[in-house]
C-alpha cells in the first residue's frame, strides 16, 4: 500500500490536545458507566447484575448514543493527523501493535477474570479459576460471557477499531487515487453561505451513520455505523473551517444534545407508551448532537496540555483494558457485606478508579508486559 500522507506543501500543524482530552474523559467515564450497568433495567445481562435502578440507567441511556461513537470520531481524526507524518504502511504496524497485540493479550488475561466471577455470581461457580480459564475457551453460548463463557467483553472496541483502521487505510487509499482533492472540495467557506446553511450541511451528515447501521450489527455494535463515523471524522471533522463552525455554535449543540438525550431517556426509560420510531429519532439526534457538542467544547475550552492531562493521556489505554475487571471485583464482593445499592455503588467506582491506576502504574513500569499491553515507551524529546 502506498503512503497516504496529504500533499502539497503545508506547514506542520500543532497537536490537537483537544482529541486526547476528549478521549481521556471518555475513558475515565467507563468506570461509572460499567458500575451503573449492574442496575440496568431493561433486560441486558451484566457480569454483575442487582436489580432495576432508573436512576442510574438514565445515566447510561443519556450516555450511550453518542459515547462509543464519539471514540471513532476522534480516532478517525487522529488518522487523518498521523498520516500527516506517517507512511500507511507504518500507520497499520503501529494498529498492530496497539490495537490486536493488546487485544489478544487482554482476551488471554483480562477477560477470563472477568467471566469467572460473573459465573460465579450467576450460577454458583465453586471452581479455581485456572479450572474456569479452561471452560471460558470451551463455552460458546451467546459471546457475552455472562455465563462465564468466552467473550470479547468491552475490547470489542479494539477489535472493530482495529479492522475499521484497516478498512480505513484502503478507502483513503483508493480515494487518493481516484479523488485525490476531495478534502478540498465544497469548503463551507466557499460563497459566504448562512451560518444556518451551514449548519444544516453539517447536520446532514449525521444520516451517513444511520444508513449504515444495518451494516454488520453485532448484538448492537454496528461495524457500519462506527466505520460511518471514523470515515467522519477522517474527512469531515478534521477540516478547519468545519471544526470553527462547530465550535462557534457549541452551545446550540449542546441545547440539543440535552433536549434529544432528556427526550430518548424519557421514552426508553420512563414512560410505557411504546413509540419506536419517535424513540429511534430522539436516539440518533441525541447522539450525532451529543458528538458535535464534545468536540465543540473539546477544541474550545481543552485544546491545551499539562502535566495532569499528559499523564492521563499517557495512561488511558491501560485504563480502557483493566477498568472493567476492578468494577467486576468489587461489586462481587460487596454485595456480600452490604444490600445498599448506593454504598456498592460509590464504593466500586471509587474503589476502581484507584485500584485501576494503581495496576497500571505497575504494568507501565513491567517493559514486556507494558509492551504486551500496547503502552508506547518514552523516546527523548525532540526540539
Amino acid at each position: 500500500m502506498e503512503p497516504v500522507a496529504e500533499e502539497g506543501k503545508e506547514r506542520k500543524p500543532s497537536r490537537k490536545h483537544y482529541i486526547d482530552n476528549i478521549r481521556s474523559m471518555c475513558i475515565l467515564l467507563l468506570v461509572p458507566y460499567h458500575a451503573a450497568m449492574a442496575w440496568n433495567c431493561w433486560g441486558e445481562g451484566n457480569y454483575i447484575w442487582f436489580s432495576n435502578n432508573r436512576i442510574l440507567s438514565s445515566f447510561i441511556t443519556f450516555l450511550s448514543p453518542w459515547y462509543m461513537s464519539l471514540l471513532f470520531v476522534l480516532a478517525g481524526i487522529s488518522l487523518f493527523y498521523s498520516l500527516r507524518k506517517r507512511s500507511a504502511s507504518l500507520v497499520i504496524k503501529e494498529r498492530l501493535c496497539k490495537l490486536a497485540l493488546p487485544l489478544v493479550a487482554g482476551m488471554l488475561t483480562v477477560v477470563p477474570l472477568m467471566t469467572y466471577y460473573a459465573d460465579k455470581f450467576h450460577t454458583g461457580y465453586r471452581g479455581s479459576f485456572w479450572d474456569h480459564y479452561f471452560v471460558f475457551f470451551s463455552r460458546f453460548t451467546t459471546l457475552t460471557g455472562y455465563d462465564g463463557g468466552f467473550t470479547p467483553a468491552h475490547l470489542w472496541f479494539l477489535f472493530y477499531l482495529l479492522i475499521i483502521s484497516l478498512l480505513c487505510l484502503g478507502i483513503i487509499s483508493l480515494q487518493k487515487r481516484l479523488i485525490p482533492k476531495l478534502p478540498q472540495r465544497h469548503n463551507l467557506s466557499s460563497g459566504n453561505p448562512s451560518i444556518i446553511r451551514q449548519l444544516f450541511m453539517v447536520y446532514g451528515l449525521g444520516i451517513f451513520s444511520v444508513v449504515l447501521s444495518p451494516v454488520l450489527n453485532i448484538a448492537g455494535k454496528s461495524l457500519g455505523t462506527f466505520l460511518a463515523f471514523f470515515l467522519l471524522g477522517y474527512y469531515v471533522f478534521s477540516r478547519e473551517d468545519i471544526m470553527a463552525l462547530i465550535v462557534r455554535t457549541r452551545w446550540i449543540q449542546s441545547g440539543l444534545m440535552i433536549f434529544f438525550g432528556i427526550l430518548y431517556t424519557y421514552l426508553f426509560l420512563w414512560t410505557d407508551s411504546i413509540n419506536l420510531i419517535m424513540k429511534t429519532i430522539a436516539m440518533y439526534l441525541a447522539g450525532w448532537f451529543g458528538i458535535l457538542t464534545m468536540l465543540g467544547f473539546g477544541e474550545a475550552h481543552f485544546n491545551q496540555n499539562n502535566r495532569i492531562t499528559e499523564y492521563l493521556c499517557s495512561r488511558s489505554f491501560l485504563f480502557y483494558i483493566f477498568h472493567f475487571v476492578w468494577v467486576i471485583v468489587f461489586q462481587y464482593y460487596l454485595c456480600q457485606f452490604t444490600l445498599s445499592d448506593t454504598a456498592i455503588y460509590i464504593i466500586s467506582v471509587f474503589g476502581s478508579y484507584i485500584m485501576t491506576f494503581l495496576m497500571i502504574e505497575i504494568i507501565s513500569r513491567v517493559p514486556i508486559v507494558s509492551f504486551l499491553f500496547g503502552v508506547k515507551r518514552k523516546r527523548a524529546s525532540k526540539a
